[in-house]
């Protein structure tokens, strides 16, 4: 937990106007950060000597594209952060802006000082919070506004996809401020080009929050527009050649970190990334085919190893991992200084060992996970500085390579490994321009490929050594059967409707842009327009189902789910778009249904701060209530809950299934605003409203303060009802109003 109250206010004036924090002395981080600041302007002059670009040339570039903002700043307040040649960019100039109101940083590139990125942020954002001072279309127009003082109209137009209101994750906190955000395409020709787009963020009250500028000084060399094949054309030679097969898909448990669920899904076979729009040529694994093929290759499975599992020692583990990397790479040393023993959620056990490899520099390094009672590796990965620059000696040859992996995989990842198949050549990719060969060798299940669990292995093109080695293999016991799917034809006819093509310049290598002065060359390309859908086609159920809980669905997939109530609609519908409130029936939620503690707690924690429920990162310690242990879904939630301040630990279980009263919401609020020790002092209190001879002892203070505050008030009758049980709908609108207060000026705390 990360907090601060940063404001200081009496405690009359707590109780007089409802609003107190905690005093701080800041003098001596506040000397440090100076320091820190002042070395590193120092250096970040020195460096920009060496350009053609003075200090003062950078901020009156900032104070001409910000006059409203920067205008008037104190050029004290500009500190230049560094000055980085690059070959991509040019010279490239970074200033930081620190003012006790607001924090800002940019970075400029080229000759004319193009702006590359800006980031902007109050340090007061309460008006950016809900509700929204602009609305997503305002908020689009303020965005193409930026553009074009930008001067960008010209080379930039507005994606019709890509644009979102909220980050998408398990919650939004609501102490974070609204942000829209757009996308906009380079155009060459009327064309937009796949990889050069600008990024801009709007907060809820209008400000540019941020912008990111795909801009370079690399030239390119567009193809002609002459000649160019007709799309629909193209589409219906694809649907008419489109191949698919039946698979698995394994879906993670993104809480627990094992497979939770497999699916029957239909994957296209081989999969087209695009199609040549001057020979209709398709664009497969890195390179154009002029057919597709009908797959029918042959599931060729690994042999069963004779190898016997064997346990092995925090040393042997060091050992292990010893042999397989390198002692110095570029002149950094290796060392492995800690070995740790954990359990993955599966109950699998192992040594996580972590290297690094340091010089009077700094350094780099990684952890290799090993399976503690087979010997073998789950996770290893060879660090290193690898230059892309640098031209890749292929001394191993690709079948050579393979012939390794399957070395490798008999030697380090033995178990069950009859279950992997050999790299189909339809799903293995690989990039031409990179030092590793890599192969995926995927599961097979009931004959069918399983996606989501593979050993994935990279080999040296240099010295065949092993670079990666990373098995998957979820512990899944219920595999639906092929015999329930729907048909092949049925199917493809469903995946055909949903495949639409867009023209874009494409470059067809990236790696180029890695090589000394470089003329990237742009192709016009077809590509899927559902490339980036978040999505899978359900064999059984014949539905679109999300892929990842973390991301946007398209707007033609999207499954937003909308709430109706009298008085607290928006309130309900946003906590909801924001993964604070969970709603699995919209049609017959009732809002003013009473609200579990259980649910209560998650949905406060949900509003103030991530709920972090990563478990395979640390060990977890044990909880303080007996009923709430470490598997248990509110486990995360209630160990925050504590480590905030808000739960107490008297009482030796949880009842997450009661009711909360109003009086106990309005304890867990005056904790979260760091205000307990108030009100415990509950006789200090003047009650003016009715019902307080109800409140329980233990909450009076609590409610006093809540109802100053504006958070839980008393009715139209100037009675408070304490007992009363709280419902969605209340809570709702309470949330935002902690929210409010908590992130205001008189508070400014951040969990």
């Amino acid at each position: 937990m990360k907090w601060k109250i940063v404001s200081a206010i009496t405690l009359t004036s707590a109780i007089a106007v409802g609003g107190l924090a905690s005093t701080v002395s800041a003098e001596e981080s506040s000397t440090k950060e100076s320091v820190t600041i002042e070395e590193k302007q120092t250096e970040a002059k020195d460096a920009v000597i060496q350009g053609e670009v003075s200090e003062a040339d950078l901020i009156a570039k900032i104070k001409d594209l910000f006059p409203e903002k920067f205008g008037s700043a104190s050029s004290e307040d500009f500190h230049l952060e560094y000055f980085s040649p690059s070959p991509e960019y040019g010279d490239v100039y970074s200033v930081y802006y620190a003012s006790p109101k607001m924090d800002a940083s940019f970075e400029f590139a080229g000759e004319d000082l193009s702006l590359l990125h800006y980031n902007f942020y109050q340090q007061d954002m309460s008006d950016a919070l809900y509700p929204p001072q602009v609305s997503k279309q305002e908020a689009e127009q303020l965005a193409i506004d930026f553009i074009n003082q930008l001067g960008l109209e010209d080379e930039f137009e507005l994606s019709d996809s890509g644009s979102s209101l909220y980050y998408y994750n398990y919650n939004r906190p609501l102490t974070e401020p609204i942000e829209y955000e757009f996308h906009f395409n380079k155009l060459e020709n009327g064309i937009p080009v796949n990889d050069q787009n600008i990024y801009v963020t709007i907060y809820g009250n209008g400000e540019v929050g941020s912008f990111n500028s795909p801009f370079s000084q690399t030239s390119g060399q567009y193809e002609s527009t002459t000649g160019i094949l007709d799309k629909d054309t193209l589409l219906q030679n694809l649907k008419d050649e489109l191949n698919i097969e039946l698979q698995y898909i394994v879906m993670p448990d993104y809480i627990t970190g094992n497979s939770s669920e497999a699916y029957l899904t239909y994957r296209e076979v081989p999969a087209v990334q695009g199609i040549s729009a001057k020979n209709g040529k398709y664009f497969i694994n890195g390179e154009y085919v002029d057919e597709l093929e009908k797959a029918e290759h042959q599931i060729k499975l690994l042999e069963s190893s004779s190898k016997e599992p064997a346990a092995v020692t925090k040393e042997e583990a060091k050992a292990l991992v010893e042999s397989l990397l390198d002692s110095t790479v570029d002149g950094a040393t290796l060392s492995i200084d800690q070995v740790f023993e954990r359990k993955l959620p599966d109950g699998t056990e192992v040594f996580e060992v972590h290297y690094m490899y340091s010089d009077e520099y700094g350094g780099f390094g990684s952890s290799i996970s090993v399976n503690k009672n087979t010997g073998e590796l789950l996770d290893f990965h060879k660090d290193g500085n690898f230059d892309h620059s640098e031209e890749v000696e292929e001394v191993i040859s690709r079948e050579d390579a393979l012939n390794k992996a399957v070395e490798y995989i008999e030697q380090y990842a033995y178990s069950n490994m009859e279950e992997y198949a050999y790299p189909i050549s339809s799903s293995d990719f690989y990039s031409p321009g990179d030092y590793v060969h890599s192969f995926s060798f995927p599961r097979v299940k009931n004959g069918l490929l399983v996606e989501g669990d593979s050993i994935h292995v990279g080999i040296s093109k240099r010295d065949g050594s092993l670079v990666i080695l990373f098995k998957q293999r979820s512990n899944i016991t219920n595999w639906p059967s092929a015999d329930d799917a729907i048909s092949e034809e049925v199917a493809l006819e469903a995946i055909k409707e949903e495949i639409d093509l867009e023209l874009y310049y494409v470059n067809d290598n990236p790696e180029e842009i890695f090589e000394e002065n470089p003329t990237l060359q742009y192709k016009l390309n077809y590509l899927r327009d559902d490339r980036n859908n978040p999505v899978f086609f359900n064999a059984i159920s014949g539905d679109w189902e999300e892929l990842d809980p973390y991301v946007q669905l398209p707007d033609d997939k999207n499954t937003d789910v909308l709430v109706s109530h009298p008085w607290a609609e928006d309130e309900l519908n946003f906590l909801i778009s924001n993964g604070i409130i969970t709603v699995d029936d919209p049609d017959n939620f009732d809002g003013d249904a009473n609200i579990t503690k259980g649910e209560a707690l998650e949905i406060v924690l949900k509003s103030l701060t991530y709920v972090d429920d990563r478990p395979y990162y640390e060990e977890l310690e044990d909880s303080p209530f007996n009923n709430i242990g470490k598997d248990h879904p509110l486990y995360f939630v209630v160990m925050q809950a504590v480590e905030m301040g808000i739960l107490d630990t008297d009482k030796k279980t949880f009842d997450e299934n009661a009711a909360i009263t109003t009086e106990e919401l309005a304890s867990w609020y005056v904790k979260a605003l760091g205000l307990d020790y108030i009100g415990e002092k509950h006789d200090m209190f003047q009650y003016d409203f009715e019902g307080a001879d109800e409140i329980s002892d233990q909450y009076r203070g609590y409610v006093a303060l809540s109802n100053s505050f504006g958070l839980l008030e008393h009715g139209e009758e100037n009675y408070f009802h304490p007992k009363d049980e709280v419902s969605y709908a209340q809570i709702a609108v309470t949330n935002l109003k902690l929210v409010k207060l908590i992130t205001s000026e008189n508070f400014h705390i951040y969990y």
